[in-house]
């Protein structure tokens, strides 16, 4: 599929995701508002989430950008609403993959939460405040590495100004040079039959590749230890387990759609100039589903926690109810701190 086509697409997708984003997550705010207000510390972490997917959608919307491979360069541009510098389009360049790699830390951090409710209540006073505040400052760090090595590794060049030369003029008919931002990752190139490699450049590709890693490996781990906790402890009420399984099946499923939508597209981004494969303007795939991921995202926990589904289906219906969620992670303190440790450990 050629570019024109492409950029039908992503921009077809920027405004459904956008429009879906804002609806979805206000829906959310308001029925953790109003049907969440026992649910503790938790509620913090989704509305934090549900605002940093607007502002997301809101830096998607502005930068528009597109991505494309073109033989060993991988490159991120950004088409300019109005004029600016070429530093400053560097900068938004940086700050539009912060925002990227924050996707990911958020995601591992509500897995942390999870596995503390579930298996290690004692420690849910992390997530208190003032210590609450300690979790933003923490992601900072491979948030800031992942912008940071984005905007230093990978200065433009001789070489990378004629190469987003020839792709706009190629691929993207009516994009000029001078309306852009990028930032190109270039792998390596041939002269003379001889490859010269940019350790730079895949210094900085090691690093964003070592924060999806750790992000992974977070999720994995207190993701299965959450699910065999509840699984194997049968201390706890059976609303108390069925309240635990809805909200672990909602972080299951939005750690499948972040899989689906940005870490497997993100590793091919990363991986295919590596091996030369030129997937030229069909890189725009990962572009198209991150329009569409903040908007996803949030809607799986309408759906999975069964008294905000009902909330929703009863206004649908012209119903009231009164009911709130229950407090799942404060009953999950009550319930499994008076329970031995040895026990929770299955």
């Amino acid at each position: 599929m050629n570019g024109q086509f492409w950029l039908a697409l992503v921009d077809s997708a920027d405004m459904i995701g956008f429009t879906l984003t804002f609806s979805v997550n206000l829906v959310l705010l308001g029925l953790i508002r109003t049907r969440g207000k026992t649910l503790g510390t938790y509620k913090y972490l989704m509305s934090f989430f549900s605002f940093f997917s607007m502002f997301y959608a809101i830096v998607e919307s502005i930068l528009r950008p597109i991505m494309h491979i073109e033989n060993t360069t991988f490159f991120l541009i950004s088409r300019k609403r109005f004029d600016y510098s070429t530093r400053l389009g560097k900068i938004n360049s940086a700050f539009y993959c912060a925002c990227f790699a924050t996707s990911f830390v958020l995601s591992a951090v509500h897995f942390v939460y999870r596995y503390f409710a579930a298996c290690k209540p004692h420690l849910l006073h992390l997530f208190n405040m003032p210590r609450l505040l300690i979790w933003p400052l923490g992601c900072l760090i491979p948030v800031t590495a992942w912008s940071s090595v984005s905007y230093f590794l990978y200065p433009d060049t001789d070489y990378t100004e004629t190469a987003v030369t020839y792709v706009l003029n190629t691929h993207y008919e009516g994009i000029r040079k001078e309306n852009v931002s990028y930032i190109a990752y270039v792998y390596y190139q041939h002269t003379d039959g001889v490859r010269h490699v940019y350790i730079k450049n895949l210094l900085g590709c090691f690093v964003h590749y070592f924060v999806m890693s750790m992000t992974f490996v977070v999720v994995f781990y207190f993701g299965f230890s959450t699910w065999w906790t509840i699984r194997e402890h049968r201390g706890a009420s059976d609303k108390t387990r069925q309240l635990q399984n809805q909200l672990f099946k909602a972080l299951v499923l939005q750690t499948l759609i972040p899989s689906l939508f940005m870490y497997i597209p993100t590793g091919v981004m990363f991986i295919a100039p590596f091996f030369d494969v030129n997937l030229n303007a069909n890189a725009n795939f990962i572009v198209f589903c991150s329009f569409l991921y903040p908007g996803l995202d949030p809607l799986i926990l309408i759906l999975i926690i069964r008294e905000f589904r009902m909330t929703i289906l009863n206004i649908v219906r012209g119903k009231s109810g009164n009911k709130t969620v229950n407090d799942i992670y404060s009953t999950s303190r009550s319930k499994l701190s008076k329970i031995p440790v040895h026990d929770l450990s299955g």
